[in-house]
């Protein structure tokens, strides 16, 4: 439903306007309209009223209001939508306060709304010179900020002075100099955010104006208003999002859960793709798979994140196996292994919500069926292979460290293996590679890998790499195939979250069987590769069943 339609059902304060708009106003209106409009109205309630009437019927109400003169105003014959200046304008009117409208909320409401499907008409360019200008001259008021911050630092400094005397100011007053401080380095497109988010769609609009944000970004990263602007606004979304009390956690059911949150279940599955409506059913049949989803009511209908959970009484080395599964059917499964976690809003990136969404699972699961002692994931590694190339490049130059140890040939004929396919004579290599690039290789002092970083941000511990655990197209160009264990050890999730967040302290579970298993081999000496940064953690199950 338009924004602009929708302004019409909010429930507001009593309007202060100088005129109080009649049916006069839609009267006109409707007799402007052609015979074939006209004839429409006849045909539908007023809620269905044609959107030329509605958006006649707001410029009188505007007309009408004390703060017409702070209205955008268009030059007959501009486009809109090329004029940098009727963008300002209409932006501005949006973001003044209430009492500058004149007081009440319906103007408020209206002029956001309007500004919102203004911006919904604009194609990608023109979206983008919208957000530019909102970014870059709706930012914090510089001169505003400096003339608070000298007020502030004068009040404190005149109160705590010793030649003074008696404190010139009151902690009041200093106080009321902070919060002035503080509002002047508010960015003013945050009334902009504030405004919107009160509409009925608000919410959602906001949620796709941050993806389009980031996709202009993706391709022009160096905007630093922008950026700016992305960054406030995902604080925004997370206030929103970031509660567990505002999210609600529901089974995605085969039979019960409407076909329109399935499709976009199928569209949005990001890991292994969904070929069809038999592939995601067969994802969603048997008793040993479940699928949940977070919803929200900002986006009514909308699977915000979503997880694909395999029950099984053995740990899976391959997700080939989960995948093409026809009847998947266990009695007394040990294990939940998450095989999939996805968003289906891009706008929502760095937005947690994956975190709350596992946790809550596990609570059902525990519910669901009480024979599960293991919650464990089997993950992707998706730039292993990114990274590999450019540090074979540096190895080779002698310009990082020599990834080959003695006995493992040279890079060139490392190289060429993989050139040819020929994984097996390189396999112990590559799984060395693969496990220093997990537990060594850092982004500061995260862990390169942003699934791993996800997972290790969580409390998880790396349990152990899989072989060939994704043999298809997509694993092969990601990682040659091999996935990677973290598991969720219940009794030790938050203690492993406290130290990966102070120091980049990865948890590990005891290699086991190092002498007939070269990936556990791999895992070893990645952990004492990586020092006091890497904790170890003992190979048993814990029994102890801790809530989360």
């Amino acid at each position: 439903m338009p924004l602009l339609r929708t302004a019409c059902c909010l429930s507001v304060a009593p309007l202060k306007l100088a005129v109080r708009p009649s049916r006069l106003a839609l009267a006109r209106a409707f007799q402007s309209l052609p015979p074939s409009a006209a004839s429409a109205k006849h045909r539908s309630s007023s809620a269905d009223l044609p959107s030329v009437i509605i958006a006649q019927f707001w410029n009188d109400l505007m007309k009408a209001s004390r703060a017409k003169a702070a209205l955008p105003v268009i030059p007959p014959g501009t486009n809109p939508a090329r004029d940098e200046s009727a963008i300002r304008r209409l932006l501005r009117a949006t973001m003044l306060s209430r009492k500058e409208h004149g007081g009440g909320d319906m103007l408020p409401a209206t002029l956001a709304a309007r500004c919102c499907e203004f911006y919904e008409a604009l194609g990608m360019d023109e979206r983008q010179t919208f957000l530019t200008i909102l970014a870059r001259d709706f930012d914090v008021d510089q001169a505003q900020a400096l003339a608070a911050a000298q007020a502030y630092i004068s009040a404190t400094s005149e109160s705590a002075d010793p030649n003074q005397g008696a404190p010139q100011n009151s902690a009041s007053v200093i106080h009321r100099r902070q919060l002035a401080l503080r509002a002047a380095l508010r960015p003013l497109y945050e009334q902009f955010f504030d405004q919107v988010s009160h509409l009925p769609t608000g919410v959602q609009f906001l949620v796709s104006l941050r993806a389009d944000v980031l996709t202009i970004l993706g391709t022009n990263g160096n905007d630093a208003h922008l950026r700016a602007l992305s960054e406030s606004l995902r604080t925004k979304l997370q206030t929103w999002f970031g509660s567990t009390a505002q999210l609600e956690l529901r089974r995605l059911q085969w039979d019960s859960t409407p076909a329109g949150v399935l499709e976009m279940v199928a569209r949005y599955e990001a890991v292994h793709a969904v070929e069809g409506w038999q592939g995601l059913k067969q994802r969603l049949r048997g008793n040993a798979r479940v699928a949940y989803a977070f919803f929200h009511r900002g986006l009514e209908g909308v699977p915000l994140t979503f997880v694909m959970v395999a029950l099984v009484d053995a740990m899976p080395e391959n997700v080939s196996d989960l995948l093409t599964d026809t009847d998947p059917h266990v009695d007394n499964p040990t294990a939940a292994v998450f095989y999939s976690i996805s968003s289906s809003q891009k706008g929502l990136s760095g937005v947690d919500l994956g975190n709350f969404l596992i946790k809550r699972v596990v609570r059902e699961l525990q519910a669901l069926r009480p024979t599960l002692t293991t919650f464990a994931t089997l993950s992707p590694i998706p730039r292993f292979r990114a990274w590999l190339a450019p540090a074979l490049n540096e190895a080779r130059a002698g310009r990082g460290p020599p990834l080959l140890l003695d006995g493992e040939g040279t890079i060139a004929d490392f190289e060429q293996a993989l050139e040819q396919g020929d994984l097996t004579s390189v396999k112990p290599t590559l799984l060395r590679l693969c496990a220093r690039y997990l537990l060594v290789e850092k982004k500061r002092a995260a862990a390169l890998d942003p699934v791993a970083n996800f997972h290790l941000r969580n409390g998880a511990c790396l349990l152990r790499l899989c072989w060939a655990g994704d043999p298809s197209e997509k694993g092969y160009a990601q990682s040659y195939g091999m996935m990677v264990h973290y598991s969720y050890r219940l009794p030790i999730l938050h203690e492993n979250n406290t130290r990966y967040l102070l120091d980049g302290t990865v948890a590990v579970i005891e290699p086991e069987h190092e002498d007939r298993d070269p990936a556990q081999r791999a895992v070893r000496w990645a952990v004492e590769e990586g020092g006091a940064r890497v904790q170890m953690v003992s190979g048993c199950e814990s029994s102890e069943r801790a809530r989360l």
